[in-house]
């Protein structure tokens, strides 16, 4: 029977599909399909659907299961009770939560909400109009509820340089915190993926079309990428927050980030310099 054991809970574009991937190709390991299900944080009558939410995995003996929603740290934009519904569902749930320089992550959502049209604002009114950016990058504040409820052996934080640069190192980190064969991989895929950059994602409007045009989609895929054309939200470069910008944002989280340090036994005093050009 399907109990999840592990959650990749995010942060949002800090290489959680990356991670995701890696750890899919694992034999002990079976990932959820979709990757973010969202499950925890789309139904609020979450026992009666758990049928559901279990037939999202494929069930194999003797493995692990997992899955990768960044919104279960979306504090307090998604359940605002999130941990305690995760501890009733499995107290023995392990998570693994990734973070970013704070500059680069809000940088990299906001690319993701413009091109997804969830906003069609400019970086810098967008980040100032829309608190959702500052606070998925409010690490800890974002984490902390889970190792109170969980304990800090069950929550592993691991740095996006970390995961992109030294992949083989930080995957062995994982290993152990999972207690799984790092042999069993064979060779790592060590390609950050989903970058910002050199790709155009779909408007969020036609995640779910209509008959009308599922049926498009089905049978007429050249008019189907006709219709769903998104590459005027297509970016040739990333946007640069200004140094007045970047001081503003490194302000609004630096208890954030010293909170961090402590947690992590981790120098981010990068993370606090203002990036030039």
């Amino acid at each position: 029977m399907v109990r999840v054991d592990f959650m990749i809970l995010g942060a949002q574009k800090c290489a959680t599909n990356t991670l995701f991937t890696i750890l899919q190709r694992h034999p002990a390991l079976v990932g959820s399909e979709p990757k973010e299900p969202h499950f925890f944080c789309r139904s609020p009558d979450w026992h009666s659907e758990l049928d559901a939410y279990h037939a999202l995995f494929e069930e194999k003996e003797g493995v692990q299961y997992f899955e990768s929603s960044t919104t279960y740290t979306f504090y307090p934009l998604r359940n605002l009770h999130i941990w305690d519904d995760l501890y009733a569902y499995n107290p023995d749930l392990k998570f693994i939560y990734l973070v970013r320089n704070p500059i680069d992550r809000i940088v990299s959502g906001y690319m993701h909400t413009y091109q997804r049209g969830y906003t069609d604002r400019p970086f810098e009114e967008a980040l100032i109009k829309n608190r959702m950016y500052l606070d998925i990058t409010r690490y800890y504040t974002q984490i902390i509820p889970y190792i109170r409820r969980f304990g800090r052996d069950q929550v592993l934080l691991l740095d996006f340089d970390d995961l992109t640069q030294r992949t083989e190192a930080t995957i062995q980190q994982v290993c152990a915190f999972l207690n799984i064969n790092f042999e069993a991989f064979g060779t790592l895929e060590k390609t950050h993926r989903n970058p910002s950059l050199g790709r155009t994602k779909k408007h969020h409007k036609y995640d779910h079309p209509s008959w009308l045009l599922a049926r498009i989609r089905d049978h007429l895929p050249p008019l189907w990428e006709k219709i769903t054309d998104n590459s005027r939200r297509h970016f040739t470069e990333k946007p640069k927050p200004t140094p007045s910008l970047q001081q503003m944002i490194l302000q609004m989280l630096e208890l954030e980030i010293r909170e961090l340090e402590t947690l992590m036994g981790k120098n981010l005093s990068k993370w606090k310099r203002i990036q030039k050009g």
